[in-house]
């Protein structure tokens, strides 16, 4: 059937990736399935983090990955990025969301919010002056059914901390 699943399959295969615990048995799911070509995005490596049924949370000093995923089924994801270190000019989240996401960046970031989905919320609340020019591009992108995703700017919790690119250190 040239690698298709039926409905009920798919059903099944969705039920045992949200139960899998480890990168095996994710392999195992998909290890019949033919493969797909490769984007020249896929290149750049993207780093996986999920809440499913928890929260995630992160904050304070931490380096960003270039491309980030993020999902939360009916769990909370708080990135506070206020302390973060850009590895680049551009970071990418993609974020797919049955849940809750909060984004804290600084204001000096320039925020850019694509996608969504079919009973899903975005609140992004930025500051009304545009960052300043060159400043770091955060592109949040969001997919999937339900859920919210705020983005927002707010006070840098200490004071002097701020997001750097890593040519900055």
């Amino acid at each position: 059937m040239a690698g298709r699943l039926t409905l009920e399959e798919f059903s099944e295969r969705i039920g045992a990736v949200q139960l899998a615990r480890t990168h095996g048995e994710l392999a195992a799911l998909r290890a019949d399935l033919p493969s797909t070509a490769q984007s020249p995005l896929a290149e750049v490596a993207v780093s996986r983090h999920r809440a499913v049924f928890s929260q995630l949370v992160r904050r304070g000093p931490w380096a960003l990955d270039a491309r980030m995923a993020f999902r939360s089924v009916c769990g909370t994801i708080d990135l506070d990025l206020r302390e973060a270190t850009l590895p680049g000019p551009e970071v990418e989240l993609a974020i797919n969301i049955f849940g809750t996401v909060t984004v804290i960046v600084p204001e000096s970031v320039d925020v850019r919010v694509e996608g969504g989905g079919a009973f899903a919320s975005q609140v992004v609340d930025t500051p009304t002056v545009a960052p300043p020019p060159g400043a770091p591009v955060l592109r949040i992108r969001t997919s999937g059914p339900g859920g919210t995703l705020y983005a927002r700017s707010q006070g840098e919790r200490q004071g002097s901390a701020r997001m750097l690119r890593r040519s900055d250190r």
